[in-house]
């Protein structure tokens, strides 16, 4: 007969099988968050990573950082999870920055090595990702934590509230994720948006190659042949006449993944 721990223990496992079963849908969680922090409280990192700060580096004129230069740059992500006060809680590392997510030593990630050495409930593994946008601005935050996964250096860019167990693991699901950024694309960029039925836009933050790998920028032209978005939406691709500054509107941004886990950002109306 099962003891009250045996039931405990069952739910929480439960519990883990519904997170990575809604992984794809979580993961756009870093790809919003504060790649444009470049302090540091940790001098003296382990071998093998680096303390170079992000491509073309410096402060915008409200003082806040402004990364350059980040259009084809790859990045991967490594989620911790715990449950806190009865909802899901991921803390989301990141690698931009501080190297380009080596093949080989993002392989080697052990997902179930990660979650017994840091104590968690799951560690997911979402990537290698690539940005799209031009430039990132970011409100500053506190003091930056860098910790190595594996020999992967990477810097805590956020800690999400999931909200309760179950969650929505469907592509094209709105999430919400609390921040104060600026997205920048360039004029001439070639950009790819989701259109909602609504007429709303949402443009295309990072793609993936974590269920694709032989996905490349090129290929995102011809994606409106592989997603099936809902009734009403329409997949384009189109070059900026001028630049686009996409920004959270009252310190939140609004995301979806399509059936590839790339990420969008709705284009709030002015």
């Amino acid at each position: 007969m099962s003891t009250p721990v045996d039931a405990k223990t069952h739910a929480t496992r439960r519990r883990v099988a519904v997170f990575v079963a809604a992984a794809a849908s979580l993961v756009f969680a870093a790809a919003c968050s504060s790649s444009a922090s470049i302090k540091t409280n940790d001098a003296s990192p382990k071998s093998g990573a680096t303390t170079a700060g992000p491509v073309g580096t410096r402060t915008n004129a409200n003082g806040w950082p402004r990364v350059e230069g980040l259009r084809g740059k790859r990045y991967c992500e490594v989620l911790l999870v715990r449950i806190i006060e009865g909802r899901l809680n991921a803390e989301v590392w990141n690698s931009y920055g501080l190297n380009d997510c080596p093949d080989a030593a993002w392989k080697a990630l052990d997902p179930a090595a990660i979650k017994a050495d840091r104590g968690v409930l799951a560690a997911l593994l979402n990537g290698p990702r690539y940005w799209l946008m031009d430039a990132i601005e970011k409100k500053p935050g506190g003091e930056r934590q860098e910790s190595d996964f594996g020999s992967i250096r990477m810097f805590k860019a956020a800690t999400v509230d999931l909200g309760p167990p179950p969650l929505n693991p469907a592509p094209y699901t709105e999430r919400v994720v609390a921040r104060e950024t600026v997205f920048e694309f360039a004029k001439g960029s070639e950009v790819y948006e989701l259109v909602a039925a609504d007429g709303r836009v949402f443009i295309m933050q990072a793609y993936s190659v974590q269920n694709d790998p032989t996905l490349t920028e090129a290929g995102l032209r011809s994606l409106a042949t592989r997603i099936k978005p809902p009734v009403g939406w329409t997949y384009r691709v189109r070059t900026l006449d001028n630049a686009l500054r996409v920004v959270s509107q009252n310190d939140q941004a609004t995301v979806v993944q399509d059936d590839l886990v790339n990420t969008y950002q709705l284009v709030a109306s002015n």
